[in-house]
Parts: structure tokens; sequence; C-alpha cells
């Protein structure tokens, strides 16, 4: 297969599988708001995942879904989650250590 056509289904697949994670991350969302599952939205997310499935598939294989598309689905899930207020990802790596005072010596 032409390398073309590879970059292209892949391309397709990266943007199926970024809008199945964010309507995963929107039904969840939907469930802990109003305590019930939304179908179409659920609907929504398996056929997104399916077109990203089947594209990834024809272009890399079988091992390609969960290589490409679990991290794809994975990152889209945690941005839209963490930008609807699902959950929030905090780092202690970039804090600002608190300086001490100089002691002065007399």
């Amino acid at each position: 297969m032409m390398a073309w056509v590879r970059i292209g289904l892949l391309t397709i697949a990266l943007a199926a599988f970024a809008a199945g994670g964010a309507a995963l991350a929107v039904l969840r969302n939907r469930w802990l708001q109003e305590g019930r599952n939304d179908y179409g939205m659920l609907s929504v997310a398996g056929a997104l995942l399916a077109v990203g499935s089947l594209c990834t598939a024809a272009a890399s294989g079988l091992i390609g879904i969960l290589a490409f598309g679990g991290i794809s689905v994975w990152s889209a899930y945690t941005a839209t989650a963490q930008r609807l207020g699902v959950f929030r990802i905090e780092s202690t790596l970039f804090e600002e250590p608190e300086l001490e005072e100089p002691h002065r010596r007399i």
C-alpha cells in the first residue's frame, strides 16, 4: 500500500479516535450529572471508535488499533473529561519551592 494512503487512513483514524474519546468523556459526564445513560451518545462513540478501528486496521494491522487508537482515545478522553470537570489532574513537579528567609549573622 502506498505511503500516502496509509497516512490518509491514519489521519482519518486519529480524528475518529479523538472524537470517540471526547464522546466517551461527555457520556461519563452526563452519567455522573444526571444518573442515567445517554444511549445516543453511546452509539456516536461506538460508531466513531469503529471507524477509527477499521481505518487503523487497514493501514497498519490489528496491533495498530491498540497502539495508535488506545493512546489517541485515552488522551482525548482525559483532556475532555478534565475540561468538563469530571476529574482534575495535578502535578507537583513544577511547584516553586518555598524559600526560607535568609538568616542574619550578627
